[in-house]
C-alpha cells in the first residue's frame, strides 16, 4: 500500500516521500481495518517535517498525518457498535498519510452519515481545542462573551461555532478587511480589525462587557492587544504563535489588572486523557453535520502528490490530502 514518509528533517516538499509499505492484513480482535478517505496538512505537522515542532518523531524515517477520516473495511473479534462503511477518525497516533490502517477500536466511534468527510477529517484537533479553552479557563455563563485573534484559522471558526452552541458570543479580531463580513456571516457576532486601541473599540463594539476570556493564537502585538481588552482578573489562553514573538502582556495588564496568561496544547498530559476531547469531537461532527461548523479548503491534492501538497501548504491555506475517494 502506498504511505508518506519523513525520511529526513527539512522543507516539506523535499523530505516527504511516497513509499510502499506491506498491507496491514486482517484486524485482530477489538480492531478495525479502514482505508483513509481525507487527511488535511496541519501546520503541526509541517514543523514537525522541519524538526521544529517541540515533539518530534524518535526516528526516520517516519510515516506522518496527526488526524484525518477513513471508512472502515473490515472489524475484528469482540468490535461492538462499529460497522464495515461506518466512517471513523484515525487517531492521532497512527500516521493518516496512509492509504491503509489497523486501529483499535476502543474509542472509535461512528461519524453522522450527511456530514461531508472533508470537514470530519479536520475534526481531532481544532474542535476540542476550541471546546476545552471554553471550557476549562473561565467561568462562561450565557451570554458572556469571549475575544480571539486568528479570528479565521480553524480554531477561530470552533471557537465561533462552538461559543455559539453553548449562547456564549464572540469577539473575532483578523488582519484583513474582507474577513469582516465573512465571519459575521458564518456567526460571529462582533468582527474587528487588528489595530490601535482595541480595547476601546471592543468596550464599544458590546456596551463595555466584561471579558473574562481571551484566546490568543498569535502572539506578539496581537496577543498583548487581546490582554488589554479582557476585564481585571481575566485569563488569556494562548495555544499557539503563528507570529513567531514571544507571548507577550502589558505590565499593566498584569500587575495591576491581574490579568493571567495560560498555554495550551491538546496533547498535554493532563488534557489527552480527558473525557472531554471525546465529548467535543462529538460536538464538532454533529455541528458538522448540521453546518454550522466549516473550514475553508484551499486545496485538495492526492496522495501520490505530495510535493506539490505540501508546496502549496506551505503557501497558507488549508490542504488535504484525498487518500481514497469516498466510498471507494
Amino acid at each position: 500500500m502506498k504511505a508518506l514518509q519523513i525520511v529526513r528533517f527539512g522543507m516539506p516538499h523535499e523530505v516527504v516521500e511516497l513509499v510502499d509499505l506491506p498491507d496491514p492484513g486482517a484486524p485482530g480482535p477489538s480492531e478495525v481495518l479502514a482505508a483513509v478517505e481525507y487527511a488535511p496538512i496541519n501546520i503541526s505537522e509541517i514543523l514537525k517535517i522541519m524538526g521544529r515542532y517541540p515533539v518530534l518523531p524518535s526516528s526516520l524515517p517516519a510515516t506522518a498525518g496527526n488526524e484525518g477520516v477513513a471508512r472502515i473495511l473490515a472489524v475484528g473479534r469482540g468490535v461492538k457498535g462499529l460497522k464495515p462503511g461506518d466512517r471513523v477518525l484515525v487517531p492521532f497516533t497512527h500516521g493518516a498519510w496512509s492509504e491503509r490502517l489497523l486501529l483499535p477500536a476502543t474509542d472509535l466511534f461512528a461519524l453522522p452519515t450527511n456530514a461531508d468527510p472533508r470537514q470530519l477529517s479536520m475534526l481531532t484537533i481544532n474542535p476540542p481545542t476550541a471546546a476545552l479553552m471554553l471550557s476549562e479557563y473561565a467561568d462562561l455563563r450565557p451570554g458572556d462573551f469571549v475575544i480571539q485573534n486568528a479570528g479565521n484559522s480553524g480554531v477561530g471558526r470552533c471557537v465561533i461555532a462552538i461559543a455559539k452552541s453553548r449562547g456564549l458570543r464572540t469577539v473575532s479580531v483578523v488582519r484583513r478587511a474582507e474577513l469582516v463580513r465573512e465571519l459575521l456571516d458564518y456567526g460571529g457576532d462582533v468582527v474587528l480589525l487588528e489595530g490601535p486601541d482595541l480595547a476601546g473599540r471592543v468596550a464599544a463594539a458590546t456596551n463595555k462587557a466584561s471579558i473574562k476570556l481571551a484566546i490568543d493564537g498569535v502572539a506578539g502585538e496581537s496577543g498583548a492587544s487581546l490582554a488589554g481588552a479582557v476585564a481585571p482578573g481575566g485569563t488569556m489562553v494562548v495555544y499557539s504563535y503563528i507570529s513567531r514573538q514571544p507571548v507577550t502582556a502589558g505590565g499593566v495588564d498584569i500587575v495591576f489588572r491581574n490579568v493571567a496568561v495560560r498555554g495550551f496544547w491538546l496533547y498535554a498530559p493532563h488534557t489527552r486523557e480527558s473525557p472531554k476531547i471525546a465529548d467535543a469531537v462529538k460536538l464538532g461532527a454533529r455541528l458538522i453535520a448540521e453546518g454550522e461548523l466549516t473550514a475553508p479548503i484551499a486545496a485538495t491534492y492526492p496522495l501520490t502528490q505530495p510535493a506539490a501538497a505540501l508546496a502549496h501548504a506551505l503557501k497558507g491555506g488549508k490542504v488535504l490530502l484525498e487518500i481514497a475517494r469516498p466510498g471507494a
